[in-house]
């Protein structure tokens, strides 16, 4: 029995994935620890009293290194995608030998339109999850639309949230669903894949058995969108302004994340419909959306030829 390759002399799916994401792990991994240490020395030579007060500066510069809002834990999020994104086109290329628009990533000049879509698609999905949340008093506005909080952090935030949906779309949709088709069963690439997506997020924090659920609906709906247009534009529009909408505009909790935002959103208890500790992504809202959107997806949207 061939544990490594098929019968076509292919290496089998499963060892492609785990590869790709096991050189992202170790990268990434040297990459945060280097990094860290680095900005570490960095602080402690530019701020001498932090020397005196070390859980002070050690506490401040983990807060800084985890949060999206601060350059270091931006820069820190922005090597992760750009890692991802690189080991996936660099095994595309070594392993299956073709070229990256067979992963759904064609040139944007013919996908602009599937992107500019998706965009606005994801933005409109996600007001729609904020005003159900508000109108049911399951969370409260905490200053009112009337007086946005602007700052620069949002554009920072915004440059992350767009290689977070290039990189998770790229790796979760394109190359898994594709790399999945070898198994020649149909429903393993877009039940695989979300399975993958959804596991993806367990270090998150907050995460809950709704919020698996809710991650494996997203990775569904994401998928069969993926399958009917045959590119990933759309769906890398609709996740950039899901998650911008979510935590920059709205400011709830992006996968148990907290980052700066236009409006600040108070949960008045946390439960099952707000999603707790997780965001809105942990709640039965979010549940009940993503149903109806691969409902509309499946009865509205055609398959391209």
């Amino acid at each position: 029995m061939r544990i490594f390759s098929n019968d076509r002399k292919q290496v089998r799916s499963g060892w492609k994935i785990i590869l790709v994401f096991v050189c992202f792990f170790v990268s990434t991994t040297i990459m945060s620890v280097v990094f860290s240490n680095i900005y570490s020395a960095f602080v402690f030579m530019t701020n001498p009293a932090l020397l005196s007060k070390q859980d002070e500066g050690i506490s401040y510069i983990t807060e800084q290194l985890l949060s999206m809002s601060s350059f270091p834990g931006a820069f820190l999020n922005l090597i992760q995608c750009i890692l991802m994104i690189f080991f996936v086109v660099l095994f595309w290329k070594v392993l299956d030998r073709k070229k990256v628009k067979d992963i759904g990533l064609i040139n944007i000049r013919k996908g602009w339109k599937d992107l500019f879509y998706g965009l606005l698609f994801g933005a409109i999905s996600f007001t729609m999850v904020a005003i159900i949340l508000l109108c049911t008093k399951s969370v409260e506005l905490v200053n009112g639309f009337n007086s946005p909080n602007f700052s620069r952090t949002l554009f920072l935030q915004l440059i992350v949230f767009i290689f977070v949906g290039i990189n998770e779309e790229l790796f979760a949709r394109g190359y898994c669903m594709t790399v999945l088709k070898q198994t020649k069963i149909a429903w393993i690439p877009i039940l695989g894949s979300s399975i993958i997506f959804s596991l993806m997020h367990s270090l998150n924090h907050g995460i809950s058995l709704l919020a698996y659920v809710n991650l494996f609906l997203f990775g569904i709906f994401m998928g069969y969108l993926f399958i009917k247009t045959k590119n990933i534009w759309m769906c890398i529009g609709y996740h950039i302004t899901w998650n911008y909408f979510q935590g920059d505009i709205f400011g709830f909790l992006v996968s148990g994340n907290i980052t700066d935002s236009i409006y600040t959103i108070r949960t008045i208890n946390s439960n099952i419909v707000n999603g707790g500790s997780f965001g809105p992504e942990g709640g039965i809202v979010v549940t009940a959306l993503l149903v109806v959107t691969i409902l509309i997806t499946y009865r509205f949207i055609p398959y391209r030829a």
